[in-house]
């Protein structure tokens, strides 16, 4: 069945994960003091597992508890701003090439409100038929939701739309279980050690987004 909606995260995938982790890393300090050393432990080791929340572990490690959680992730949401450096230049490329070919575009992302306005200074907000920001439908990946949400807001059956992130847990997995094709791509959070299982995860594994438009049209 021929692909005629691709949706895509935008962390890791459009921009670089390095925003939050410049984000979540200053806000921690703002709470407690932590050390470059230490909080690159926690992030690599969460890297590895694929699995849980990164917000929750670090709030553990260094917060003792989840009880400040919010209050973390409020002042982090504040200072998770895209740079111009942090935009990957294949990703619009991808995303005009996919719309030029006549699939529609959707966004299924973990990210606060503000990325909308990202997405507008880069031109790419119009390229858009489907806006999926967690902060602003009100799901979080994993959550099946907020695939559902985006399958029937495309109006096209699952099997018809192939999902593009860089987890294997929050976004091939989920994407897979709801009938989507499935690309992941190693970079950002994506595990720098994967194994065979992770590997054969998705119908489509890049390292970047180059040739992906070829590789979804050869599907």
């Amino acid at each position: 069945m021929r692909v005629k909606a691709a949706t895509f995260d935008i962390g890791g995938v459009l921009y670089s994960d390095d925003a939050f982790k410049r984000a979540i890393f200053s806000a921690l300090n703002q709470l407690t003091s932590v050390s470059q050393e230490s909080f690159d432990q926690i992030y690599l080791a969460h890297l590895k597992s694929q699995s849980g929340s990164l917000r929750s572990k670090l709030c553990e490690a260094f917060l003792g508890s989840l009880d400040k959680k919010s209050e973390l992730m409020a002042i982090a949401n504040k200072e998770w701003l895209f740079n111009d450096n942090d935009q990957y230049q294949d990703g619009k490329d991808c995303l005009i090439k996919l719309k030029q070919a006549g699939l529609k575009i959707g966004i299924i992302a973990n990210q606060p409100k503000v990325a909308a306005d990202r997405l507008k200074q880069d031109g790419l907000f119009e390229l858009i038929d489907f806006l999926g920001i967690s902060a602003i439908v009100g799901f979080e990946k994993p959550d099946p939701a907020f695939f559902k949400l985006a399958i029937k807001e495309l109006s096209l059956p699952a099997q018809e739309i192939i999902h593009i992130g860089n987890r294997i847990d929050t976004d091939v997995n989920p994407a897979k279980a709801l009938g989507m094709k499935t690309v992941w791509v190693r970079r950002g959070e994506a595990n720098p050690d994967p194994s065979k299982d992770d590997l054969a995860a998705a119908d489509i594994t890049v390292s970047d987004l180059k040739s992906l438009p070829e590789l979804i049209n050869a599907l």
